[in-house]
């Protein structure tokens, strides 16, 4: 892995000074998830202080996690910075245990289903085909779009988000001081100042709500009332099972694991300035830290959780992805659990101020994913799989209504736009490779200037396969120079390119009728290019050997072969 430009990538280590700050404002952006996650209890008429102790436990598991995801010794644990979050995914499933069987019953669920999270991390090196880069790009690209229910409503101050009585207007101004505040930090900002984005824009909107009198009466009221410190507790003791809702469960696990992909790629991505795929056995390992995370979840009484966008959002933000930034995260958030007034006070900040810190994180978010899925070549199959994927994530943002009176069984996925575009996506990338070759062959005249028969056959061939821009590219000047060099009286009559694409390798088999291209070790010098005849064959056997993976030559009969692999 090459170290990216980053300012603390995911080996440094920040200074003490920087640390428990970059923690600080990881913590922040985690806000959202547990008004979330208020919001899903009350579906089923949680009591306040049954909320609370859900809350706080869920701290832990927060915080625990972090940790845990950030190992990168053993088998559990990705290695990177990628806090968990409430998970989205298991609202719809929290509410069908919670309301129709009992609090015990959503964490034995919820037991259950981690359990399911690990099984499936352990499949995911096994099924890598079904993760292709356009795959992963389109879930990466939906996990930014699906974190936007959750901050514009926030930030333009809808009613329902405020307090009775409070001023639309000035709230809405709060919003746009403290994401402005964010975006100028990060486009003109230099030194801490680029590296705390998120958390000086808070501490800018939290001025300018108290300058607009928007924080209330109550929100203020209800972080005295609580004590600094006290144990967290569970909120009614006992788990259950409820083999009925196995199969909703299982679908939701099956939603998040995808998720999990997505996210973990993006943490592999940023960290790498030369990534190309996927490492899934990474990747099973932090699904694995996941999952572990969920059993103790429901082990200590709290609801699932799932790695979060929003803060991989921030970590690119702010260049700073270090794991031990999830160390310092993950104390502070444990801490928190012991602190009711900490925690109450983070839970007390003006909702514009959190919708703005989840928008400007999920921007970067779904432009990564754009990036992700352009970095490829797309033929027709794969631009119509990637944009039917978006479509019906986006339908069900976009128009909930649509899929209101579909199977309990099924709203796990329908009501996610992220686990709905990943299983349109995963169905018909599967589908639309069905009869589509990873095998092609070109012929070439030997007497003519080919090149742009040679660029547009590969590029058609990189695009059905969706090959890499720069693997094609590099191919197309390869191949050039080949021929070029065969003009010379090397070859006679047609040459005959066999292309052949495994998703890590594209492979050139080039045969024709003449004399091998001579293989050197060291560029020709002026002589040799000027006076040998074979001086340019030369050439071009000296710049192979610089970019290919692996080249040789062999004869077969009369026929020569140049075997020729470039890394995708």
């Amino acid at each position: 892995m090459k170290p990216s430009t980053l300012t603390y990538g995911v080996d440094d280590t920040p200074p003490l000074s920087a640390l428990a700050t970059l923690g600080l404002q990881q913590l922040l952006i985690g806000a959202a998830g547990w008004v979330m996650m208020a919001t899903a209890l009350a579906a089923f008429s949680t009591s306040a202080g049954d909320t609370q102790s859900i809350l706080r436990m869920s701290m832990i598991v927060t915080g625990l996690g972090a940790i845990l995801q950030a190992n990168r010794r053993g088998p559990i644990g990705s290695g990177y910075l990628c806090p968990p979050i409430v998970a989205p995914a298991f609202f719809s499933t929290a509410v069908l245990a919670g309301g129709g069987y009992g609090l015990p019953t959503l964490f034995g669920m919820t037991t259950l289903a981690g359990a399911l999270e690990v099984a499936l991390a352990r499949l995911l090196p096994r099924i890598r085909a079904l993760f292709p880069p356009e795959v992963i790009g389109v879930v990466m690209t939906m996990v930014g779009v699906a974190v936007m229910p959750a901050g514009f409503p926030r930030l333009l101050a809808d009613p329902a988000t405020l307090s009775a009585g409070a001023d639309q207007g000035n709230n809405v101004a709060v919003g746009f001081i403290t994401l402005i505040t964010m975006i100028g930090c990060t486009a003109w900002g230099r030194g801490l100042v680029k590296l705390f984005p998120l958390l000086i824009g808070i501490c800018v909107g939290v001025a300018a709500a108290v300058a607009l009198d928007c924080i209330p009466p109550s929100a203020v009221q209800s972080v005295v009332d609580q004590p600094w410190m006290s144990w967290p507790h569970r909120a009614v003791p006992g788990i259950a099972v409820e083999w009925s809702l196995l199969l909703p469960f299982t679908i939701a696990s099956i939603a998040t694991s995808l998720k999990n992909v997505g996210d973990l790629t993006m943490c592999q991505k940023i960290n790498d300035s030369e990534w190309t795929r996927t490492d899934m056995a990474s990747v099973s390992r932090g699904a694995t830290a996941q999952g572990i995370g969920n059993i103790v979840a429901g082990l200590l009484g709290t609801v699932s959780h799932n790695t979060s966008s929003s803060n991989i959002g921030l970590a690119i933000a702010s260049g700073a992805t270090s794991r031990t930034i999830a160390y310092s995260f993950g104390l502070l958030m444990v801490s928190c659990a012991f602190l009711p007034k900490v925690a109450a006070t983070i839970t007390a900040l003006p909702p514009p101020i959190t919708g703005a810190a989840v928008v400007y994180c999920c921007c970067f978010m779904m432009l990564a994913g754009i990036q992700l899925l352009t970095s490829r070549l797309l033929d027709a199959r794969r631009i119509l799989m990637a944009g039917c994927a978006l479509a019906f994530g986006l339908s069900g943002g976009l128009m909930p209504h649509l899929y209101a009176n579909a199977p309990h069984v099924l709203r796990p996925i329908l009501n996610s736009p992220v686990s709905l575009s990943a299983i349109v996506a995963l169905v018909l990338n599967y589908v639309m490779q069905l009869g589509n070759t990873r095998r092609t062959r070109l012929t070439l005249p030997a007497d003519t200037d080919n090149y742009v028969a040679i660029r547009d056959g590969l590029l058609h061939f990189g695009a059905s396969v969706a090959a890499r821009k720069e693997t094609i590219t590099m191919a197309t000047e390869s191949l050039h120079h080949v021929m070029e060099s065969l003009t010379t009286g090397l070859a006679a009559g047609d040459v005959t390119v066999d292309l052949t694409f495994d998703e890590y390798n594209l492979d050139l088999d080039v045969s024709y009728e003449g004399q091998a291209i001579e293989l050197v070790k060291t560029r020709p010098d002026r002589d040799t290019l000027l006076n040998d005849p074979t001086g340019l064959a030369k050439l071009t056997g000296w710049l192979l050997g610089q970019r290919a993976e692996r080249l040789r030559v062999r004869t077969d009969g009369n026929r020569c072969h140049l075997l020729l692999r470039l890394a995708n």
